[in-house]
C-alpha cells in the first residue's frame, strides 16, 4: 500500500515538473518572440550613411589662402517617427591654409589643420515622398589638431578640443531602400577666437584657429523608411 502511494506522489510531482517546465518553455518562446519582433522593428528603422564633404574655413583675414578642401565622414540614424531621425555622426574636415601676406616669420607660415566632430544628430523630414528636403542640426565635441611651419620649418602643433554646432538643410532623393542626399553646413566652434595667437617656437608668429566652416555633404544612405507611394502599393497589394 505505501508502495503504491509512494508511485502516486512520484507521478504526481513528475506531471507537475511537466507542467511546470511546458509552461517556461511557452514562456521563453513567447519572450524570444517578442524580443525577435521588436529588434526586427527597430532595425527596420536604423539607416547608415557614407558621404564625401567640401569644406571651406571662414577666416577674418585678407592674407589667408584657404581653398577648398576635401574629406568625408558616416552616420547612423534611427527613425523614432515618419519624420523625425536621431542618431550619431563622424567627420573629418580639413581646415589648411597658408598665410600669402604679412611680414616676417608671418610671410608664407602654413597651419596644417583638421577638425574630426563626434556629434549627436536630430533632422526633421518635410516629406515621405520620393524627394525628401530636410532640416537638421549636429552638437558635440570638436577635435582640433593643427602644425604649424614658417619657412618651411616646424614651428610647433597643438590639440583642443571645443564644443561645437552645425545647422543644416538637405535634399534626400529616396530610391528604394537606398537614398542619394546631399546638404549643406555651417559649422561653429564655441568658446575660440577667430584669431588666436599659438605658442610656437619661432617668436611673433601668428596664426588663425578657424572657428567657423562652411560645408557640403553628398552621399549614400542605406535603410531609409519607405516613402508613401510605396506604403500605399503595398496596402493596395493586401486588399
Amino acid at each position: 500500500m505505501i508502495y503504491a502511494e509512494e508511485q502516486m506522489v512520484i507521478a504526481f510531482l513528475f506531471t507537475q515538473s511537466f507542467i511546470s517546465m511546458k509552461k517556461n518553455i511557452n514562456r521563453f518562446a513567447l519572450s524570444a518572440a517578442l524580443v525577435l519582433g521588436l529588434t526586427a522593428s527597430a532595425l527596420a528603422q536604423v539607416s547608415f550613411s557614407l558621404h564625401g564633404s567640401a569644406t571651406s574655413p571662414s577666416l577674418n583675414r585678407d592674407d589667408i589662402d584657404s581653398d577648398t578642401k576635401f574629406g568625408g565622414g558616416a552616420m547612423l540614424k534611427f527613425f523614432i517617427g515618419p519624420n523625425v531621425a536621431v542618431g550619431a555622426a563622424a567627420k573629418y574636415i580639413n581646415t589648411a591654409y597658408t598665410r600669402v601676406g604679412g611680414t616676417g616669420v608671418n610671410s608664407g607660415a602654413e597651419f596644417i589643420g583638421s577638425m574630426i566632430p563626434v556629434t549627436g544628430t536630430l533632422d526633421f523630414y518635410l516629406s515621405r515622398s520620393v524627394v525628401r528636403p530636410y532640416l537638421g542640426v549636429e552638437a558635440g565635441p570638436y577635435f582640433n589638431r593643427a602644425d604649424f611651419r614658417v619657412n618651411g620649418q616646424d614651428a610647433g602643433s597643438t590639440n583642443v578640443t571645443r564644443l561645437g554646432a552645425a545647422p543644416k538643410v538637405g535634399l534626400l532623393f529616396a530610391l528604394g531602400g537606398v537614398g542619394l542626399f546631399a546638404e549643406g553646413q555651417y559649422h561653429f566652434i564655441f568658446g575660440s577666437d577667430d584669431v588666436t595667437n599659438v605658442n610656437t617656437t619661432v617668436n611673433n608668429a601668428n596664426f588663425n584657429n578657424p572657428t567657423k566652416v562652411w560645408g557640403l555633404n553628398v552621399g549614400l544612405t542605406f535603410g531609409i523608411p519607405k516613402n508613401d507611394a510605396s506604403s500605399a502599393k503595398r496596402k493596395l497589394s493586401v486588399y
